[in-house]
């Protein structure tokens, strides 16, 4: 299995104050902004009910696939969450399936609070520390703690430093996930090659 050197030290960055399209992380656990309106509220409730809410109930492994949602690695996210779904007695699933993304994060925020809270599992495929996939991840690190011990993380490993700092290097996210990894411990799980996914994806209980 592929190693990690030790991250660098994010108090020693100039761009630590920084975060996900300069989106201070304070504002994950500002009550008022995850606050959402009785129109809000509306959506947010039509939005969790129906018959994949009913799915997941009756479901006995819940998995909900947090990560990026575009491109290629938003394709592998899906493959992560099609091999998840096909376990038995399991289903799989996304925030955005109910249509909540941390573009309105009032709405998304305590989406993914009762979608977690319903997850037997919550599993992070990790390939970068850029986009709004971030959110998700921050706001387990500040707001969320009662769910790491169902958190696993299945983080791609890059064959060059180059590439693992060009891809990783982003102070707060990299200091937020470095605490995370180390909360959540053997349930790391590290890939390098696509092709290999579906065997770190099998460590998943």
């Amino acid at each position: 299995m592929p190693t990690e050197e030790d991250p660098e030290d994010p108090d020693e960055r100039d761009d630590y104050i920084d975060y996900i399209d300069d989106i201070d992380p304070e504002t994950l656990t500002d009550d008022d902004r995850l606050a959402p309106t009785p129109e809000q509220h509306e959506q947010l409730k039509n939005g969790l009910h129906g018959d994949q809410l009913k799915q997941i109930k009756r479901a006995d492994r819940r998995y909900l696939v947090i990560g990026r949602g575009d491109g290629d690695a938003g394709d592998r996210r899906l493959r992560v969450c099609a091999l998840l779904d096909d376990r038995i007695a399991a289903t799989a699933f996304r925030l955005e399936d109910f249509g909540f993304t941390a573009d309105e994060l009032a709405l998304w925020a305590p989406a993914f609070d009762i979608l977690s809270e319903m997850a037997t599992q919550i599993v992070g495929v990790l390939e970068d520390y850029d986009g709004g996939h971030v959110w998700e991840l921050g706001f387990l690190y500040h707001y969320q703690t009662h769910v790491r011990n169902s958190l696993w993380l299945l983080k791609r490993l890059y064959s060059t430093q180059e590439e693992m700092r060009e891809r990783y290097d982003n102070g707060m996210a990299a200091s937020h996930l470095a605490a995370l990894e180390e909360a959540v411990g053997n349930r790391v799980i590290l890939w390098e090659d696509p092709a290999d996914l579906p065997d770190a994806v099998e460590a998943v209980p």
